[in-house]
């Protein structure tokens, strides 16, 4: 029996294993978190781990994807490496971005919380790619936040990815994953406000219909396909036990409304923390693309399918936005100038980032308007030490932008209105916290015409998730959005995929 020794900064694990095992497989079981957008498909080359020992050798994919220097170092992409005997692992501490409230204010309820007047309660916006977490005092103040990349992605960067995975291997293990990261966050919370997990009357948890399903259980595959059919779009209660460990088993557990299919209770959350008024536009823009338009009649949403290119997570040296990621980059002389979070070398770009870059790109004319980048750079822009914003990149970008600008098109061909009529915009999701509005107009993720109105209000649903925890009249107000919402069905919308192959040109 041989032992395998994982290291995270210090000695995490000493395994014994007799039979091969993928060393993906292996982590994954140990709930060690690996980057692996690509959901194992040897397309990415982002599960990168430092490993020594018994191992099977490089295959064909880590030649393809590994530089000579990762090759020499020891680097290997654990969804190609079988661990054959004793050997030594080390992983890196995966970066998380820190939750952004936008400026909204929770410290008062808004009356009687579903859970009590004293006391504790905890919310979270499970988001395909970040889990926030919110402790929150019934009688107020501001919340205490714990925020980590969500556990799921060893299972690929999307729904669909993970949506996959269930069918190969069952719900059980996404639901384990997140499971267990919402009681590591949760005891981590409680642990720093010195409470007992008795002093939490309740839970509101809000995420995409997907994640939801996920959480619960249940089998997501009715959301792969036409008719696109869920087996639950909850705003319902349901204890901890058998869930949650950190929590007494008693604990009552509240999962925010969904609309539909692909518009979630993470979007019914962001709903109420918005106050959507008449001619507002809500614009959660991550990996799914969800949004919401309010008109004098309705209330109209849709999801696009932008993919993780604005979370980073399927570009060359995409990352998320925390220390070592370009955030902002101007071009002067041919010459890249960009601005690293941390002050520190870059070493990856960020969703925030690669916009940046893309729009000043594009006002050098290093870019034209069907993406094409000049021809001395056909290997990529170079853009700070080995960062580099590749051709494939940008058409992991364009694809995104075409898709969300598409979508609110829709939105507004729906609602029968046009862009001088909107009042405001809200940009929720960590990305919008971040995003430079006049990089996002110029590369055509959103109309020209919108760059004075838009407002980035952060982790919106999470922010609604807390509302919801503090006030039952709240929770009243989220169900009644959800029940009136009528979502459009974009992928039998011809209005939509005309918009969208003349969205994908770049405005110049």
């Amino acid at each position: 029996m041989e032992q395998i020794t994982i290291y995270n900064g210090q000695r995490v694990k000493t395994l014994s294993y007799q039979e091969p095992v993928l060393l993906a497989d292996l982590l994954t079981a140990q709930q060690l978190l690996l980057a692996m957008p690509c959901a194992g498909h040897h397309t990415c080359g982002k599960c990168k781990v430092q490993a020594y020992g018994a191992l099977s050798p490089l295959s064909a994919d880590e030649k393809r994807l590994l530089t000579i220097e990762e090759q020499l170092s020891n680097l290997r992409l654990a969804c190609c490496t079988t661990i054959l005997g004793g050997c030594t692992i080390r992983l890196e501490q995966p970066k998380t971005a820190p939750v952004q409230t936008g400026g909204f204010s929770i410290n008062s309820g808004a009356g009687r919380s579903l859970f009590g007047t004293d006391g504790y309660v905890l919310a979270a916006d499970i988001g395909t790619t970040t889990v926030a977490a919110y402790l929150l005092n019934l009688r107020g103040g501001e919340p205490v936040t714990a925020s980590g990349l969500n556990a799921q992605a060893p299972y690929g960067a999307d729904v669909i990815s993970r949506i996959e995975r269930c069918t190969q291997f069952g719900v059980k293990p996404l639901q384990q994953a997140i499971l267990t990261q919402l009681d590591r966050l949760f005891q981590q919370l409680l642990i720093q406000e010195h409470l007992s997990p008795l002093a939490i009357n309740g839970v509101v948890l809000a995420g995409n219909t997907v994640m939801l399903h996920l959480l619960d259980g249940l089998d997501p595959s009715g959301l792969a396909m036409a008719p696109y059919t869920p087996q639950s779009l909850f705003g319902v209660l349901c204890s901890a036990r058998g869930l949650l460990q950190s929590l007494a088993p008693a604990t009552e557990i509240y999962l925010a409304p969904c609309i539909s299919a692909f518009v979630g209770g993470d979007i019914t959350c962001a709903l109420v923390a918005c106050g959507l008024q008449p001619g507002d536009l809500l614009l959660d823009v991550g990996t799914n693309g969800e949004m919401a338009l309010m008109t004098e009649e309705e209330l109209l949403c849709c999801a696009t399918a932008a993919g993780p290119a604005f979370e980073g997570a399927n570009l060359q040296f995409g990352m998320v936005a925390a220390d070592g990621a370009i955030e902002r980059v101007c071009i002067q002389n041919q010459q890249p100038v960009c601005r690293v979070i941390g002050g520190k070398n870059a070493v990856g770009i960020c969703g925030t980032g690669a916009i940046s870059a893309l729009a000043a790109l594009l006002k050098a004319g290093l870019v034209d308007e069907t993406g094409l980048l000049a021809e001395p750079y056909a290997d990529g822009f170079p853009l700070s030490g080995q960062v580099l914003l590749t051709q494939a990149d940008i058409r992991q970008l364009q694809l995104a932008k075409a898709a969300i600008a598409a979508g609110i098109d829709t939105l507004l061909h729906a609602g029968k209105l046009d862009l001088t009529q909107l009042r405001t915009v809200y940009l929720a999701g960590g990305f919008g916290s971040y995003i430079e509005p006049a990089d996002a107009c110029r590369i055509g993720l959103f109309p020209a015409e919108l760059v004075d109105k838009i407002r980035p209000v952060g982790n919106a649903a999470g922010a609604g998730a807390c509302l919801c925890a503090r006030a039952e009249a709240v929770i009243e107000q989220a169900q009644q959005l959800a029940q009136r919402a009528v979502s459009l069905d974009l992928a039998n919308s011809a209005y939509f995929n005309e918009q969208y192959i003349e969205r994908m040109l770049f405005p110049m």
